[in-house]
């Protein structure tokens, strides 16, 4: 490879190598223009390659033989908004699946990610065990920023989970969708809506 090229009008270092293949990385920008001179006597192929992630989420609602509801409540059950909550507020996220054909549905995964204002409440670590004694689950991960629960769901039934969390910092953030997917049945899926949520002094 024997070129030189130029990123939005400035000329970049040249790229001579023995290789067959080189990767060169470009900042983001707004509009980026490249232009590619070929120097040496092979010819050359050349590819712009982005990766974004969008700020919010702007997908719909979505449901079919999965159902999904969520619901928050403060600590003594009763409903709560948390589009606007006091900082050091703790509450309850329920999130109840369904299974609406005569079919079990198996290795369901639930995927539940929470705004960076929020923590997660996990129970495990502090040595206090959760409300879900009966272990409906097959296996939970809990991160920083998400909750992943792994199950099975026999035809027609419902299962519910429940998180602890607390409104920890102040600040404007976004609320992801809650998915819930068959792992091996794409097809299977349920999930909300994102939206903004606040946590005020």
């Amino acid at each position: 490879i024997d070129v030189e090229w130029s990123l939005n009008d400035k000329p970049q270092d040249k790229i001579s190598t023995p290789q067959s293949y080189h990767e060169a990385d470009i900042v983001p920008a707004k509009s980026i223009v490249t232009t590619v001179s070929n120097k040496g006597s092979s010819k050359i192929y050349a590819r712009l390659t982005a990766y974004t992630q969008p700020l919010v989420d702007t997908l719909q609602a979505k449901e079919g033989a999965l159902k999904l509801s969520v619901a928050y409540t403060n600590l003594t059950g009763q409903p709560i908004d948390v589009k606007s909550l006091k900082q050091g507020a703790e509450f309850v996220a329920t999130v109840t699946v369904r299974n609406s054909i005569d079919e079990s549905l198996s290795d369901l995964a639930l995927v539940q990610i929470f705004p960076s204002g929020w923590e997660i409440f996990n129970e495990r670590v502090v040595g206090v065990n959760g409300d879900e004694s009966l272990q409906s689950y097959n296996y939970r991960d809990i991160r920083d920023d998400r909750v992943l629960t792994y199950f099975n769901l026999a035809a027609g039934r419902t299962k519910t989970f429940r998180l602890r969390l607390q409104a920890a910092y102040r600040g404007s953030y976004f609320l992801p969708a809650v998915s819930c997917q068959a792992m091996y049945a794409p097809s299977e899926q349920a999930r909300t809506r994102g939206m903004w949520v606040d946590v005020v002094e």
